[in-house]
């Protein structure tokens, strides 16, 4: 199963680059990651990124989103698109955070479309819950469930949208560098260990790189910073199928 099937929406080339140890961190990526991280969010931007999974059009994904901050909290918007004619997968969500005390937390409402050609379409509504906790002024902790309801696709064999639930740590000792390590488990399968490093050279470069047990994954990444735009890349090794890549650009719209 690939981070981008069956319901789960991890995206952006920024959180690839970790490889996917993302629940502590808090940016607009969030919106498709932990929806907790948009209690921390005080700009308004739009995004959008694109992956190709192993070379293989038919696993293309595409992603686009809008954050904005109100006085009541960070709402997001963002649509999401795996497949190709013959099959395919499209997310649409609606997001909400907000910040008490220490905490960030959020949830998200997704409408989960698959389409499969000549059999139709079936939709069903998922939700999303998390937060991220700071620890301390370097230590943060974040944890989310992705399909806490445990949507149902199908009567027959009693087939879900699989659940996940994603906890991990950041370490950020200075301005350039954050470590990042989380668990991630699905209900029916093994738990999955992430870890990522990235280092920011003089405020406008950042290099990442990232590993993901089960099975054994590579993730290296480059970003491009700058007050309005923000440019991701990530090359994903894979040990059996291959290179994918992913780019991503956030502009900022409003401080």
């Amino acid at each position: 199963m690939t981070n981008a099937q069956n319901g789960t929406t991890q995206f952006g080339a920024k959180a690839a680059g970790l490889g996917y140890a993302y629940s502590s961190i808090a940016d607009q990526w969030s919106a498709l990651n932990n929806p907790g991280g948009l209690g921390y969010l005080e700009k308004t931007s739009a995004f959008a990124g694109f992956e190709n999974k192993y070379n293989i059009s038919g696993f293309n994904s595409l992603a686009a989103g809008l954050t904005t901050t109100l006085p009541l909290g960070s709402f997001s918007a963002t649509a999401f698109k795996f497949g190709d004619d013959l099959y395919n997968e499209q997310i649409f969500s609606l997001g909400y955070g907000n910040k008490f005390g220490i905490a960030g937390l959020g949830i998200r409402l997704n409408y989960n479309q698959y389409y499969i050609d000549e059999f139709g379409s079936r939709g069903v509504l998922s939700i999303d819950f998390g937060g991220i906790a700071e620890i301390s002024d370097q230590l943060r902790f974040g944890a989310y469930i992705r399909n806490i309801n445990q949507a149902q696709l199908a009567e027959l064999y009693d087939e879900r949208i699989p659940t996940y639930l994603n906890a991990g740590l950041g370490y950020l000792p200075n301005d350039n560098l954050t470590l990042s390590a989380e668990v991630e488990k699905e209900l029916e399968n093994d738990p999955v260990f992430r870890m990522g490093l990235e280092y920011i050279f003089h405020k406008k470069l950042a290099v990442r790189t990232g590993i993901k047990t089960n099975a054994f994954t590579n993730y290296f990444g480059l970003g491009f910073i700058s007050q309005k735009l923000l440019i991701d890349y990530a090359l994903t090794k894979h040990q059996v199928l291959g290179l994918s890549h992913q780019v991503g650009i956030a502009y900022i719209i409003k401080q």
